[in-house]
């Protein structure tokens, strides 16, 4: 398969970081999904930030952050419950890592 197009083949997902980068994400957007299909409110406040310059030093990645970071903005620390880094290898089809 294309190494840049998450592809689903019997059960599995392969792709170019299926499993410490596309995976993780793929499965936070389907427990979102999951909530909407439900007519569920999601339990925190999420706000997803999605940076893909990790193996480039993240250039920007601070400075992004400590403006969105600001009272009333995207990434303002009253606006935010949790905060989760996806960027981890999964252990297993039934243990992702979250950080």
């Amino acid at each position: 398969t294309d190494p840049f197009v998450l592809t689903e083949k019997d059960g599995s997902l392969y792709a170019r970081g299926a499993t410490d980068d596309k995976g993780p994400v793929t499965a936070w957007m389907w427990v979102i999904e999951a909530h909407q299909q439900l007519g569920r409110e999601l339990p925190v406040n999420i706000r997803c930030l999605f940076e893909g310059m990790e193996e480039a030093g993240s250039k920007g990645l601070p400075e992004l952050c400590k403006r969105l970071g600001k009272p009333g903005d995207f990434l303002d620390p009253k606006a935010i419950d949790f905060i989760c880094i996806s960027d981890n290898y999964w252990t297993g089809k039934e243990k992702p890592c979250l950080t």
